[in-house]
C-alpha cells in the first residue's frame, strides 16, 4: 500500500483516532476517515487544529511523524515515537560509542555524495558547473567546509546569479522549505524505526535541535527536491507564486518516484530506508558500509 503525506492546511479541523483510521472532522461533521496504514506522515500548516491525545498515542504506535510547519513551510516541530524497535537500546549504545574518526568519515561520505548530486543537477539542466570535481577536496569531517563553498556556487548557478537561499523568503525558497520538510520527515521516521536516537548527530550538534542525525542523513537527498522545484518554476524565481495543493502533490510524489539502482528500480522512500540501515551497519562494523545510489539524479 502506498503511504501518503496528509496535510491539514485549513483551520477548524478536529483530528482523532477511530478504529484504525485517522478521523478528520469539521464543524462536528466527519470529513474523511483515512487508514493509518496508508499514511506516511501528517503535515499541519493550519493554525486552528484540535488533536486528541489518543490520536497522538496512535501516531506513535504506527511510527507516523506529525510535522508542524510554521512560516514559509519551515518545520517548527516533529512528534515521533520514543521507541523504534526492540533492539533500540543496543543500537543507540553503538551510536553513542561510535568514534570521532568514524563519524568524520561518515560525514565526509555524505558531503561527497551531496556535492555529486548537486553537480548532476547542474548538468541535468545544462548549467555552468564549477563544482563538478569539488567532492575530491572533501577531507575527513569536511574540515575545510567544501559543502558550504559548493552551496554558494550551486544555488546561483541553478536558480540565477541573484538567487540567495534564504528560508525566510517566498517563491523558490518556500517551495524548497516544503520539499526539504518532506524529506526530513521521511528520514526522521526511518531513523527512529531503525532504533537510532535522532538527537545524536555525527556533524550537527545543536543542543536545541532534537533531530541532528536526521539533518545529517537527509543532506544527500536535498538536490532531488531542487530538481522538482526548478521544474515547477522553470528556473525563474517568482516570489508571487504560491505553494498551491497541486504543487505540494508534485513535491510529495517524489517519495514514490522510482530511481534506478543496483537491484533494479526502487521508490525513493525505499532507498532512504535502505541507506539508513546501511548507516546502522556502518556504526556496528565500525567502517563505511554506505552504498549510495549514484543514479538518483541523471541525464
Amino acid at each position: 500500500m502506498i503511504q501518503n503525506i496528509i496535510e491539514i492546511s485549513t483551520d477548524n479541523k478536529e483530528l482523532s483516532a477511530y478504529r484504525g483510521f485517522l478521523r478528520i472532522k469539521e464543524g462536528g461533521e466527519v470529513v474523511s476517515d483515512l487508514s493509518f496504514d496508508s499514511i506516511h506522515a501528517i503535515f499541519v500548516t493550519a493554525r486552528a487544529v484540535v488533536y486528541t491525545n489518543n490520536l497522538l498515542q496512535t501516531l506513535c504506535e504506527y511510527g507516523i511523524p506529525l510535522v508542524i510547519l510554521g512560516r514559509n513551510f519551515m518545520p517548527s516541530g516533529i512528534l515521533t515515537s520514543f521507541v523504534g524497535q526492540q533492539k533500540q537500546t543496543a543500537i543507540q549504545q553503538i551510536q553513542i560509542d561510535s568514534s570521532k574518526p568514524l563519524q568524520k568519515q561518515l560525514w565526509s561520505e555524505i558531503v561527497k555524495e551531496k556535492i555529486k548530486n548537486q553537480s548532476r543537477v547542474l548538468d541535468l539542466f545544462g548549467k555552468e558547473n564549477k563544482i563538478k570535481n569539488l567532492w575530491n577536496n572533501v577531507l575527513s569531517g569536511d574540515t575545510s567546509n567544501v559543502e558550504g563553498n559548493a552551496a554558494r556556487m550551486y544555488f546561483p548557478a541553478l536558480f540565477g546569479k541573484d538567487f540567495i537561499r534564504d528560508p525566510n523568503k517566498n517563491g523558490i525558497n518556500s517551495f524548497l522549505n516544503y520539499g526539504y520538510a518532506i524529506i526530513r520527515a521521511c528520514v526522521a521516521r526511518f531513523v527512529v524505526a531503525a532504533g537510532l536516537n535522532p538527537s545524536f548527530g555525527i556533524q550537527h550538534h545543536n543542543k536545541l535541535n532534537p533531530f541532528c542525525l536526521v539533518d545529517d542523513l537527509m543532506e544527500i537527498y536535498r538536490p532531488i527536491i531542487d530538481v522538482k522545484v526548478y521544474q515547477i518554476f522553470n528556473g525563474i524565481d517568482d516570489e508571487t507564486k504560491e505553494l498551491l495543493p497541486e504543487y505540494k502533490k508534485e513535491i510529495t510524489n517524489i517519495l514514490h518516484t522510482e530511481f534506478y539502482n543496483s537491484s533494479g528500480f526502487s521508490e525513493l522512500i525505499t532507498i532512504i530506508q535502505n541507506d539508513i540501515w546501511n548507516f546502522v551497519s556502518s556504526l556496528k562494523d565500525k567502517k563505511i558500509n554506505f552504498s549510495f545510489n549514484k543514479y538518483l539524479i541523471r541525464k
